[in-house]
């Protein structure tokens, strides 16, 4: 199973189910070896380098379509297997007098006066923000704006000594602020720019992402002014190419439901996962067929849900 970078909550619930199903499973023996992240993991499965992966529902349904940063379909069909993590993406600014008035995205100006960055560019954090503002009714935001690329912590202390105006933060599954956004909030005070969507303007739009509200609450001094934050979900989950059968499909899915526990352990942000939440966290797409060993599981257990596609749906 391919995971992420050592230190992420990504490779901790990979190590996790690993063990998990190591111990558990008659048919499965699993090992977790980490990789460059979960969006190059679709592609690493497909060059045969890894035969699963955690990564998220974005990278399926992407992976699938062809869509950025694959460029075309990475030539084996990817599929949803068990979701059990999410992050939460929204802007936030400096309260600085020169950014005040400034309260949702199309407020901000569009001569390049206003800095902000998103993370590195390429990755999911990346195209989240870009589609954030394309769900906002703004286009080529690459153009309109002075967005810049560096890492999560040069972002937050940039942001703390005044370099930056603007950044996009992340909350984990509802649960917690990351900790360089907690570091730089710790320095400058901060404002929240909403989006300018809904959960029916997301729904209704071809961008492979749910509509998460995060608490305010999980900045600590900050005066937020509102109880929860509208956010671009993305979903972290177990994939699947479609060639795995649906046996070991169903065998997978079964054995960590059963013994959860042994996941929501391996870190806090992963405190929510598990029948439930995989309800809740399955991505309505049609080019994010679900498993058909995941979709017996849930099926059986009466967790299938309208909107989500099935492989056979998705081959024709």
């Amino acid at each position: 199973m391919g995971t992420s970078g050592p230190e992420t909550a990504t490779h901790a619930s990979g190590v996790a189910m690993a063990q998990l199903l190591s111990e558990k499973s008659d048919d499965i023996s699993m090992s977790a070896q980490t990789t460059g992240g979960t969006a190059a993991n679709p592609r690493l499965i497909a060059q045969g380098d890894i035969d699963i992966a955690q990564s998220t529902d974005w990278a399926v349904a992407r992976s699938n379509s062809g869509g950025d940063p694959y460029g075309e379909p990475v030539g084996k069909t990817m599929t949803q297997v068990l979701p059990f993590m999410t992050l939460e993406y929204y802007l936030v600014r400096r309260t600085d007098d020169a950014l005040e008035g400034i309260e949702s995205v199309s407020d901000i100006p569009q001569d390049g006066s206003v800095s902000m960055a998103f993370g590195q560019r390429g990755g999911t954090n990346y195209f989240a923000g870009l589609d954030g503002f394309r769900l906002s009714g703004i286009d080529n935001v690459e153009d309109k704006y002075d967005l810049q690329s560096m890492s999560w912590g040069d972002q937050g202390a940039q942001f703390a000594d005044g370099r930056l105006d603007m950044m996009m933060v992340y909350g984990v599954s509802r649960e917690v602020l990351t900790g360089w956004a907690q570091e730089a909030g710790a320095q400058a005070d901060v404002a929240v720019v909403n989006w300018e969507f809904d959960e029916s303007d997301l729904a209704n739009s071809d961008l492979p992402y749910t509509y998460i509200e995060t608490p305010a609450g999980l900045w600590d001094r900050q005066d937020i002014r509102m109880d929860s934050i509208p956010a671009v979900g993305v979903g972290y989950e177990t994939i699947f190419p479609a060639e795995v059968s649906e046996e070991l499909g169903y065998e997978f899915v079964r054995t960590v439901m059963e013994d959860i526990d042994a996941v929501r352990e391996a870190s806090s942000v992963l405190s929510r996962a598990g029948p439930d939440f995989a309800q809740e966290f399955l991505l309505p797409s049609p080019n994010a067929p679900v498993h058909p060993g995941a979709e017996k599981y849930y099926k059986e257990q009466d967790l299938w849900k309208d909107g989500l596609t099935t492989l056979e749906e998705y081959e024709g």
